[in-house]
């Protein structure tokens, strides 16, 4: 009988007569006691006794059951928060308010009674830290002043940081187990009840930067799926700084590619070479990325001349009439024009044979047709800012320079060749002189000329006697070349307003304008027969002649239309070469002949 139980009562009869005090253990390993208290009237039952062993793995179970189903309920909240954390992560603006996010859920929905992230940085080669946010249940001012203030805790804080840098991972402090942190929360009211603070750590890419502070009152608070929990709150805050750098890195990539754009732009619209590399110069420069560029080429005396310039460097401090000028930006700019390698700065940049140049200026070789045509320069504020996108973007430029000069060349080809083709379109590829359909286009208007002046127009057909032989004997070439000599003789020959045509073969037609009567012909007739049996030097020196047989017509006198006035002086020229050798002289007229007054 315990006589310390008298005064417990369940009932009016009833009164704690006997204890029993059973052990038991959990599934997870942790111990307990469950003690037993009887009336007096109870029957006793033998401490022994099998059914308090069932008892006490009975409760065992239960406690753990109870325990299971509390985690499964806050895994339900943890995931809802971190599903509502990712979903007001994506709108944040800057690092700081995904901070308080996180902080807020854990003061909120994950029942913690305070929160707060410390930054880590180095030193002298020891560790630092400055508190960015803290959340609690009391005023913001007093828990900041108990986190920033207390001698105590900046002791237990920096252990905690030098801990976490050292091993690499979170830590959790039991406060009655540690006597520097029970000390530290016994100095505010509102702290003394915490039971439990965790430590986190957020990493980048750098190593440690920040340590997340979780504190509660309940002991068993860091269960495993607290510990995922917060896990899961790291990895988010993680990526949202992420985040953050890659809109602030687009927003950069944005000014790079708005500045190639400009260049493209630049390209597209340019229709000649100086005014294309002076705007990409001045483009460079808009852009804010660079502070002055050069576009430079060797002359054809090797001296490295500017072809463009363009700096936004104050006239007072500009140098940019001798950066270039100075040995080592020479000799820079010489290893670019003969190595084709572009060279970035990097501090301090050295060139094989050449003094070390520290200018923070990036050189680079423009090609046009495959070839290095010319040296792009630029120059930064700072060496650091030819980061790799930077010296990406000018390696773009520098190739879209190069095609926009690849294009100009290609336009001047094609109007070449299109201008080359409309040529020989209406000339013989051989003398120059103009061809059939150069004479169709010239024809008519001869015939109105004439018509509108009441003047004579003689319509021509040259050809060439014993010319074949040449061509037997000395081939092809050698009559050729006898073609090409003939018709810049019989250019010579004519007046500047007379047409001359080579229909083909060792056919000629000419159309003789301004004519007042017959008379007028003779001495261009002479003229043209002087000029074909004139001796032609070949190659080899060796020295041919040839003759002629020519029939002509005329208008108004056959006033015929201009396809039916060459067929006439065919006609006269068939005469001519059939009767060469009874001729008074080498040419026949239309009109002189029997048919002509028929065929009219």
């Amino acid at each position: 009988m315990d006589t310390s139980y008298r005064g417990w009562s369940i009932a009016d009869d009833s009164v704690f007569h006997t204890s029993l005090s059973v052990p038991y253990r959990s599934l997870d390993g942790a111990k307990g006691v469950i003690v037993f208290f009887l009336p007096k009237h109870a029957e006793f039952v033998s401490p022994n006794h099998a059914l308090w062993s069932r008892l006490a793995d009975d409760f065992a179970v239960y406690m753990e059951r109870r325990k299971n189903a509390v985690d499964v309920s806050r895994i339900s909240s943890y995931q809802l928060a971190v599903v509502d954390l990712l979903k007001d992560v994506l709108e944040v603006k800057d690092i700081s308010a995904a901070r308080n996010l996180v902080l807020t859920i854990l003061t909120t929905r994950a029942e913690s009674c305070c929160a707060w992230i410390t930054a880590v940085g180095q030193q002298e080669n020891s560790l630092t830290r400055s508190l960015l946010a803290a959340r609690g249940n009391m005023p913001d001012a007093t828990l900041r002043h108990w986190l920033e203030n207390t001698p105590v805790g900046q002791r237990w804080l920096d252990e905690t940081i030098q801990r976490m840098s050292a091993r690499g991972h979170a830590f959790i402090d039991s406060v009655r187990s540690h006597s520097r942190l029970e000390a530290w929360c016994d100095t505010q009211a509102d702290m003394k009840k915490i039971a439990v603070i965790g430590a986190w750590p957020l990493w980048n890419e750098a190593g440690l930067q920040a340590v997340l502070f979780v504190g509660s009152h309940d002991p068993d608070y860091f269960s495993t799926h607290m510990q995922v929990f917060l896990h899961q709150l790291a990895e988010i805050l993680h990526m949202a700084e992420q985040q953050l750098l890659n809109k602030s890195e687009i927003i950069r990539r944005t000014r790079l590619y708005q500045a190639l754009l400009d260049e493209a732009d630049a390209v597209l619209k340019m229709q000649s070479e100086q005014p294309l590399i002076e705007e990409i110069c001045r483009r460079l420069v808009d852009s804010t990325l660079f502070e002055a560029a050069w576009l430079v080429r060797p002359d054809k005396n090797d001296c490295l001349m500017t072809l463009a310039v363009v700096s936004s460097i104050p006239r007072a401090n500009n140098q940019q009439s001798d950066e270039l000028t100075t040995e080592s930006a020479q000799n820079l700019l010489w290893h670019v024009w003969k190595t084709g390698q572009g060279v970035f700065p990097s501090p301090p940049l050295r060139i094989k044979d050449a003094s070390t140049f520290n200018f923070p200026m990036a050189v680079l070789p423009v090609l046009r047709g495959s070839r290095i045509w010319g040296i792009l320069a630029v120059r930064c504020p700072r060496v650091e800012y030819f980061s790799a996108d930077v010296n990406t973007l000018l390696q773009r430029i520098v190739s879209l320079l190069g095609r926009g000069l690849d294009e100009m060349d290609l336009k001047k080809q094609l109007a070449n060749e299109q201008h080359r083709q409309s040529w020989l379109a209406s000339h013989d590829a051989l003398t120059g002189l103009n061809n059939r359909r150069g004479l169709d286009a010239f024809f008519a208007h001869a015939v109105l000329r004439a018509q509108r002046n009441k003047m004579l127009l003689a319509v021509m057909i040259i050809d060439l006697d014993d010319f074949k032989p040449v061509n037997d004997t000395y081939g092809h070439e050698a009559g050729d070349l006898l073609l090409v000599k003939l018709a810049e003789a019989l250019q010579a020959a004519v007046r500047s307003t007379d047409f001359l045509v080579r229909l083909g073969g060792d056919e000629f037609v000419l159309l003789l304008e301004g004519l007042h009567n017959t008379e007028d012909l003779q001495p261009i007739l002479a003229s043209i027969r002087r000029a074909v049996e004139m001796p032609v030097s070949l190659d080899g020196g060796i020295a041919v002649s040839v003759g002629c047989s020519a029939g002509l017509t005329l208008y108004p006198e056959d006033a015929s239309p201009p396809d039916r006035l060459l067929r006439h002086a065919d006609e006269a020229l068939y005469v001519a070469k059939r009767s060469k050798q009874e001729r008074s002289h080498y040419w026949v007229n239309y009109l002189d002949l029997p048919a002509a007054e028929t065929d009219n």
